[in-house]
């Protein structure tokens, strides 16, 4: 009898043990870092506690094996996903199979769509997956691209053959590459099945709506419980902003290289035939960014993502300079360290001034300041980015003096947090309308887009 009880308790221990390492697994694949210590002490855990009451299982796992905050919310969707009832297991998993299935035959047409004249076009399985991806209006354009780049002239009846094939390829790889771009600065999904498991996929649903909530929120409204979790999407925002990044060409009339995109275009009315060419010559170097950040108590908490957010691109600017600003200028470049906030480090450059927090807001004086003791931040390679409501002090010498910046500096770039709705009823904001470039920057996602279009 006794070795029956041992053996029913090793296997019941052998079982927990089973969905405990599967569990870990899961976390560990939503960005959890898990050891195997960890999953000891959970198992010890859970076997004093016992099985029962779901509330109880989910405070010890969570006790156990999360240790930063800013997972918490990944952890509470990876333990409801992998404790759901069998059913809804099953019907995640049917989901999947269907997604794939239907994803795996758009991936095959492609096979079929994508040729000149009958032959297969050599491009890539992302390329692919982004023609997939296409609504079939934009997948019929490029279709008959090829069925007419196949054809030639139809009017002069000029001959096409297998040595157009290469300028053709490059045609539709920089079409296909600028959809990529395209489909991202407008959130569509590409969907590339990475996994065949219903539960995790279903966290992964659950992951990427809860960002697309927190890009959509006023950022004023973000809680302070909330701000580890919204940190970690900013860096990883900055992250996949930063490698988008590429060393580009642009259009220019100055002779270049050949610009073989606009020079297919261009020729696509000889059927292909390089009557007219294009060139290109390097963009503009990478630019220095000075940022001018509002530093008044209805701006600190917008001021403190945004900052963030500019400083994950650090690797792919020339350098940013950081300068706060209420009643004066002050100077923040080389002040931060490390696991400091914003707050902290203004707070700490302000105690050397000897002012204090929370006077009024003058724009002027900032401006003045930095033209007159900092001259060598201002020249065309600098993008001025200014994070304010535009709510000053002094609003007319302001605007005069940013005009005149405007005309030294590369751009001048105004993250307004007052909605656009709102600037036109606002005479403060059309002041400085005419000086800069302005965007309504109040959301994470209103953020990640201006940024994405200036880099």
């Amino acid at each position: 009898m006794d070795m029956d009880i041992n053996m029913e308790n090793n296997n019941r221990v052998s079982e927990l043990d089973r969905h405990l390492v599967e569990f870990a697994q899961l976390l560990r694949t939503v960005g959890l870092k898990v050891s195997p210590s960890e999953i000891s002490d959970a198992t010890e855990g859970l076997t004093l506690i016992g099985m029962a009451e779901r509330d109880k299982v989910e405070a010890v796992l969570q006790a156990t094996l999360v240790k930063d905050i800013k997972h918490i919310f990944a952890f509470k969707e990876a333990f409801r996903a992998y404790f759901a009832s069998l059913e809804q297991k099953e019907a995640w998993q049917k989901e999947v199979v269907q997604k794939t299935s239907e994803w795996n035959e758009k991936m095959e047409s492609t096979h079929v769509d994508l040729r000149f004249l009958g032959n297969e076009l050599d491009v890539s399985e992302d390329q692919r997956a982004v023609y997939a991806s296409l609504p079939e209006k934009d997948k019929q354009r490029l279709r008959d691209f090829l069925e007419k780049s196949s054809n030639g002239l139809q009017t002069g009846g000029v001959p096409v053959d297998q040595s157009y094939r290469p300028m053709v390829e490059r045609f539709l790889r920089g079409s296909l590459e600028y959809w990529r771009k395209r489909l991202n600065e407008e959130d569509e999904e590409i969907f590339a099945p990475g996994s065949t498991d219903g539960v995790f996929c279903e966290v992964d649903r659950a992951l990427r709506e809860r960002e697309v909530e927190v890009l959509s929120r006023d950022l004023k409204k973000i809680s302070p419980e909330e701000w580890p979790e919204v940190i970690r999407l900013i860096r990883c925002l900055s992250q996949r902003l930063a490698s988008q990044v590429t060393r580009r060409y642009r259009a220019a009339r100055r002779r270049g290289g050949l610009d073989m995109r606009s020079t297919l275009r261009k020729n696509i009315r000889y059927g292909g035939v390089l009557v007219e060419r294009r060139y290109r010559s390097r963009r503009k170097g990478r630019p220095r960014i000075i940022l001018l950040c509002d530093i008044s108590g209805s701006m600190l908490k917008y001021t403190e993502f945004i900052w963030q957010f500019v400083y994950g691109l650090a690797n792919v600017v020339s350098g940013i300079k950081t300068f706060a600003f209420g009643e004066e200028l002050i100077p923040l470049t080389g002040k931060l360290r490390k696991g400091q906030t914003f707050e902290a480090m203004v707070k700490e450059a302000l105690l050397v001034t000897g002012k204090e927090w929370g006077g009024g807001t003058n724009l002027a004086i900032a401006l003045d300041t930095l033209q007159s003791k900092f001259p060598d931040t201002l020249s065309k390679q600098t993008l001025l980015l200014i994070v304010s409501d535009a709510q000053t002090l002094e609003v007319e010498r302001a605007a005069a003096l940013l005009g005149g910046i405007n005309r030294h500096v590369r751009q001048v770039l105004w993250l307004n947090t007052l909605p656009e709705r709102r600037w036109q009823e606002t005479s403060y904001v059309k002041a400085f309308l005419p000086s800069c470039q302005m965007y309504e920057s109040y959301t994470l996602g209103n953020l990640a887009q201006i940024l994405s279009k200036q880099f």
